[in-house]
């Protein structure tokens, strides 16, 4: 099979490749397939540090330098040195993959830029030639899940957490002085070729700040993640939910067996952890907001192509209202 610009990997690929948003327990999803030595496992593999990484720099970004609650790996981005050029930046990198190009030519079903493409095979092929099998990992990609499937043959898995907890934990972070997560927001709406309902989320809610006390883009965070998890789901091969990872032992088991047999690698996944932090929109407006991103979401939702999109989608939207709606109950509670 050719594609309309560049050829598929010619090859069946033995990588795996893991899609997040952002803080979703990917760091440690990472860090758990990065222990197998039999691995050359990347860390976001768009991540806009590595188109002026250095040596230095490299192998001294870590989770401890931050308020990251990243588990404590050494560095992130080791696996790159390789590919650094010049003394720096890594090889077929360009930064507009950070987040500019976070939706595929013609919207989520469209055509992965050849850049990208280029940059991935790039990746998979350095690890193949090494011994090891690719694992490529990845925060900005929910938009282009499709695409990466279609061209980069391999296993494609979606990490997914609660939304109201992945929104609380954007949460904390904005409340410490970092905005940048719940910046991404409105850059993701603003990608190139970004979807028409992307423009209509943005008009109806514009949001005022980046703060975690914005209404407008609470409702943004939760549109924008529902419109992608219904359009990204049908072209992954299996689903890590940590909420079920956490609470279910079987879960793990079940998902450590599938690497087992479809790559030969060996990763222990039973340290899994949901925790939940908390959330700074006015507990009183929770039934206008509740009733905004129903209704918003669930038309988003039934939109989407696939029923298997669909009915993962409408899951990921209760969810999110139930417990929406239960840390409300609590707040005005105890308040």
């Amino acid at each position: 099979m050719r594609h309309t610009a560049f050829a598929r990997m010619e090859h069946e690929s033995g990588m795996i490749f893991l899609h997040s948003g952002f803080r979703t327990a990917s760091t440690w999803v990472w860090s758990q397939f990065r222990a197998n030595t039999g691995t050359l496992s990347y860390y976001e593999v768009f991540n806009e540090r590595l188109s002026g990484l250095t040596l230095q720099t490299a192998l001294a970004l870590n989770g401890r330098i931050w308020h990251s609650k990243h588990p404590p790996v050494k560095n992130y981005f080791e696996e790159f040195v390789p590919l650094i050029q010049n003394g720096q930046g890594i090889f077929l990198y360009q930064k507009n993959m950070a987040s500019n190009w976070f939706i595929p030519h013609g919207g989520m079903g469209g055509m992965l830029r050849q850049e990208e493409f280029l940059y991935c095979q790039l990746l998979v092929k350095y690890a193949e030639q090494t011994g090891k099998v690719p694992v490529l990992s990845a925060t900005r990609s929910l938009g282009r899940i499709p695409a990466l499937s279609r061209t980069l043959p391999g296993t494609h898995v979606l990490i997914y957490r609660n939304l109201f907890k992945q929104w609380c934990s954007f949460t904390e972070q904005g409340e410490i002085g970092n905005t940048y997560f719940l910046k991404t927001i409105v850059g993701q709406l603003q990608a190139e070729s970004a979807p028409e309902e992307f423009a209509a989320i943005l008009a109806e809610f514009p949001p005022a700040l980046a703060s975690p006390r914005d209404e407008n883009l609470f409702v943004c965070f939760a549109l924008l993640h529902l419109y992608l998890y219904s359009r990204a789901r049908p072209a992954c091969d299996l689903v890590m939910d940590i909420a079920a990872m956490a609470a279910d032992p079987a879960c793990t088991t079940a998902l450590e067996q599938q690497f087992l047999t479809r790559h030969g690698v060996s990763v222990d996944l039973s340290g899994a952890t949901d925790g939940m932090m908390f959330c700074q929109i006015d507990p009183t407006a929770h039934d206008r907001l509740h009733r905004l991103i129903d209704e918003r979401g669930r038309a988003l939702v039934n939109s989407a192509e696939t029923a298997q999109g669909r009915a993962f989608g409408l899951e990921v939207l209760e969810t999110f209202l139930t417990t929406y709606a239960a840390y409300t109950r609590e707040a005005l509670t105890t308040a």
